[in-house]
């Protein structure tokens, strides 16, 4: 535990606005989205890269571990210390100068703490975006440590694919900068340490900036909501898109009735798909973005479906009120139960055949879980979310034999029978740790616990879950 002079020291070196002590002040960064809150003795609150190598000077003075935060909106709780913890949040929402936008180049250079909506407002006059399309709103250095993905992966890619290069503190005994802040799109000059760092977890390193290509702001959007035939209808539908109209398709989400319901349960959704008939067993979200007159394509591609009958019924709606269906999920869910959410990834052509062995496996071994899955399998990615109803309006949750049952099911059904993965684009965290573990090769583990030995051979960075310094 520091001790109350090892804080002050702290604040010496930061000022009074750089380091948070309270209890009230310190629950925010404590509190993830999932899990259990944790503990923390203080919130370190650097303003600059100096400042966070001050920090890092601090913490390997004193054996204290640090863990990065960005804007804390991780699913897998790397961003919050575990309870009874004696560490330190490295928070960098200080990290915030106004993003330096080149348009010509198409290309950002911003801070760690920036937000990516605040990027996106500043490139937008532009005509230009980070087309990372998430729920939440992270921050820049969190989206490189997490690698974020998001609804038009399909067409954009993720984060891993738009970072040019980062600057990023490391915690050896010099606090060394890894400086590889390039906005050059052809570099090719060794191995990428800044790629190394894309969803590291901050386990290996600071960011505090970071370099990204942005797009081209779509002129038009239209989107239009499918029955599939048949599940397996679904992924010809996929098919039949990218062969035929892979110019214009930028988003394929993939919804179950149990989801679509939790969605449309909600007072503020007042525009149905499918108007007051039954949700169909899984329906389709489907946006083209392009030049104008995307909604004349989006029509062709509608009839192509049907006249291979691949569809039983398709709807034309308004890009934001098809939206705010899909965006609804998480929130109608989360209202009617307990939710155990997995997000795993198989061969696109498996995806039906996963879903139909998840539910079959949960009615056995779950009998009181609904599963409703939805997600981008555009990407091959789902949303398995196995929920446990409220009882009479209160939550009644799973118990712990009940939450391994279901991580045996759905992580052992994506991994082990359809060779996928344990995590999408959550990233790993200490929720994931096991399965990292059990799926990564002796190379990889080894190679990866040899770099964090040499970028902090204390082991002060990161959550204290995280495995990657265990070959």
């Amino acid at each position: 535990m520091p001790t109350s002079d090892v804080i002050h020291e702290l604040l010496a070196e930061l000022g009074p606005s750089g380091v948070l002590t309270e209890p009230g002040d310190i629950l925010g960064h404590v509190t993830p989205w999932r899990g259990p809150v944790g503990d923390a003795v203080a919130v370190a609150r650097p303003a600059d890269t100096d400042e966070v190598r001050s920090v890092v000077a601090w913490a390997r003075r004193h054996r204290v571990r640090l863990v990065p935060q960005g804007a804390n909106t991780g699913l897998v709780g790397a961003s919050t210390p575990p309870p009874r913890s004696n560490a330190v949040v490295l928070s960098l929402t200080r990290l915030r100068r106004p993003p330096t936008i080149d348009p010509t180049d198409r290309t950002a250079v911003v801070d760690a703490g920036v937000l990516l909506s605040e990027l996106n407002a500043a490139a937008s006059p532009h005509g230009l975006s980070l087309p990372v399309d998430l729920g939440s709103d992270p921050s820049l250095g969190g989206m490189v440590a997490t690698n974020t993905g998001g609804a038009r992966m399909l067409r954009h890619g993720d984060m891993r694919a738009a970072v040019l290069g980062v600057r990023a503190v490391l915690a050896d005994e010099d606090r060394s900068v890894l400086d590889e802040l390039t906005t050059l799109r052809k570099h090719n000059v060794g191995p990428s340490m800044s790629q190394l760092l894309v969803g590291s977890g901050g386990a290996l390193g600071v960011v505090t900036r970071v370099a990204v290509s942005l797009s081209t702001l779509a002129e038009d959007r239209s989107c239009g909501w499918i029955v599939p035939a048949s599940d397996a209808s679904a992924i010809e539908c996929l098919h039949l898109l990218e062969s035929r109209f892979a110019g214009e398709l930028s988003a394929f989400e993939v919804l179950s009735a149990e989801a679509l319901d939790a969605a449309l349960a909600l007072p503020s959704i007042t525009t149905r798909p499918f108007g007051s008939a039954p949700s169909p067993p899984h329906s389709i979200l489907v946006e083209f973005e392009g030049a104008r007159g995307t909604e004349g394509r989006l029509t062709d591609a509608l009839t192509a479906l049907h006249d291979a009958d691949l569809l039983v019924d398709a709807v034309v709606m308004p890009p934001a009120a098809a939206w705010s269906v899909r965006h609804a999920v998480t929130e109608g869910l989360a209202q009617r139960a307990t939710v155990l959410g997995f997000d795993v990834s198989v061969p696109r052509p498996a995806l039906p055949d996963l879903i139909g062995s998840v539910r079959s496996a949960t009615a056995t071994a779950l009998p009181r879980a609904v599963v409703a899955d939805f997600g981008h399998w555009g990407d091959g990615g789902v949303h398995c979310n196995l929920c446990f109803p409220h009882t009479s309006g209160r939550p009644d949750p799973p118990s712990d034999q009940e939450r391994d049952i279901a991580r045996t099911v759905v992580l052992g059904l994506a991994v082990d029978r359809f060779g996928g993965s344990f995590s999408a684009e959550h990233g790993v965290g200490p929720a994931n740790a096991d399965w990292w573990r059990r799926t990564t090769s002796v190379g990889t583990r080894s190679l990866l616990a040899a770099v964090a030995d040499r970028a902090d051979p204390l082991g002060i960075l990161g959550h204290p879950g995280l495995p990657y310094r265990q070959p």
